[in-house]
């Protein structure tokens, strides 16, 4: 067990399998949210653990906030025989949402058949982690600085059109009075 984790045990007693080919399918949701609804970023990882343990882990991170399970790929059948039990993620099945300010994993523990009783024992803690995932779906109400220079250069680009619009069109009329003004002097020469 890892400092500061919560550490679950589920022990079912008599489950009436209809045959000994069955299993028992556990589901067990994870979910973490923040307060926090302007900004933030969540993400979700599953997979297995680089250890001795031989199991899967599910991390859940909001925030700076993360959300460890580990599953461990063995369980205790009938009070004395371990056995192996496979965990899965079903966030697929279940259409779980994720948005900045939470996330929900729906996990399955299959549990193979027994006779009298089966035991698994997850753990959960709760850690503090400052690295983002490149899967996290983040929002933020402050603009990066990547967005206000491309605020500035779309203004002074926009000034900038507007200016020489205004420009062209002054160049343009005083031209054209200048025509008028021609021409008008011209057919004053020619009616007399």
């Amino acid at each position: 067990m890892n400092p500061s984790s919560v550490k679950y045990t589920i022990e079912i007693i008599d489950y009436p399998f209809q045959s000994i080919l069955n299993s028992l399918e556990i589901v067990m949701s994870a979910s973490f949210k923040s307060n926090d609804k302007t900004d933030g970023c969540s993400s979700k990882e599953f997979g297995d653990t680089n250890g001795w343990d031989n199991s899967n882990y599910l991390k859940i991170q909001v925030n700076d906030h993360s959300l460890y399970a580990r599953f461990i790929k063995r369980g205790v059948i009938n009070g004395r025989s371990i056995v192996t039990v496979s965990n899965s993620i079903l966030d697929d099945s279940f259409k779980t949402v994720q948005d900045p300010s939470q996330a929900t994993s729906f996990i399955a523990i299959s549990i193979p058949y027994f006779s009298s009783n089966a035991t698994i024992d997850p753990d959960f803690s709760i850690l503090l982690d400052q690295s983002k995932s490149s899967s996290s779906v983040c929002k933020s109400s402050k603009l990066s600085s990547t967005q206000i220079a491309g605020i500035i250069i779309g203004a002074v680009g926009f000034v900038a059109v507007v200016a020489i619009c205004i420009t062209v069109y002054i160049i343009k009329k005083k031209q054209y009075q200048k025509e008028m003004k021609n021409m008008q002097n011209k057919l004053k020469t020619i009616n007399k």
